[in-house]
């Protein structure tokens, strides 16, 4: 069996190990965080990286889990800092998530339970999709993204690069979801939204928020 470390810790750190260990695809063999006060987390090895054994990167996958801060900027920080580290990063995807032939998952993306995604969708590198969440055909979802549970991303639409969408969120056909936008309530849209809103300093890039 194939051999995996998680970095990061994650309120969905729970639910990650148990799709992992679930699929019987990899071998966990820690969970890499800043301040391990304990030897084990949910039966795993916790380290630090000064403790972090020297493993063989032939042999050791990388997966980050990362927190859920606002505009998964940690967990993007930790992705790229782990690619610089030279692990081979994976893709995690549930045994009861419902997958297409042709859909390709690439660097740490996770497909939670029940989820949905159907070809030829394209689901860039660092995205999360939780439970029960529907990805259409044709749909596009950039790098970086969160989408929440029980979302539908319609056929045809497109998702910026690190935007997040809370749980139960409906993009309709065609809708063109700007790159940094951030959906907080269930919400359905059913056009593009109007391309002039504020910049963001701290990112230099377009934010858009939608309220109900």
């Amino acid at each position: 069996m194939k051999k995996l470390l998680i970095f990061g810790e994650s309120p969905s750190l729970a639910r990650l190990v148990h799709e992992i260990k679930h699929a019987a695809l990899y071998d966990i063999v820690g969970i890499v965080v800043e301040n391990a006060t304990t030897a084990t987390r949910h039966g795993i090895p916790l380290y630090t990286l000064a403790t972090l054994p020297a493993f063989d990167k032939q042999d050791v996958s990388a997966f980050i889990a990362g927190d859920e801060q606002h505009l998964n900027q940690q967990r993007l920080a930790a992705y790229m800092d782990v690619k610089r580290m030279g692990y081979a990063i994976a893709a995690i995807c549930s045994s009861t998530a419902s997958i297409s032939d042709g859909v390709k998952l690439r660097e740490n993306v996770f497909i939670d339970h029940g989820a949905r995604v159907l070809a030829p969708a394209n689901i860039g590198a660092n995205t999360w999709i939780m439970q029960g969440a529907q990805i259409d055909a044709e749909a596009k979802i950039g790098s970086s993204c969160w989408i929440g549970a029980q979302s539908v991303i319609s056929e045809g639409a497109s998702i910026g690069k690190n935007c997040t969408l809370a749980q139960g969120v409906v993009i309709g056909p065609g809708v063109v979801l700007p790159t940094w936008s951030t959906i907080h309530y269930p919400t359905t849209l059913t056009a593009s939204p109007p391309n002039a809103v504020f910049l963001d300093a701290r990112f230099r890039a377009p934010v858009y928020f939608f309220q109900k």
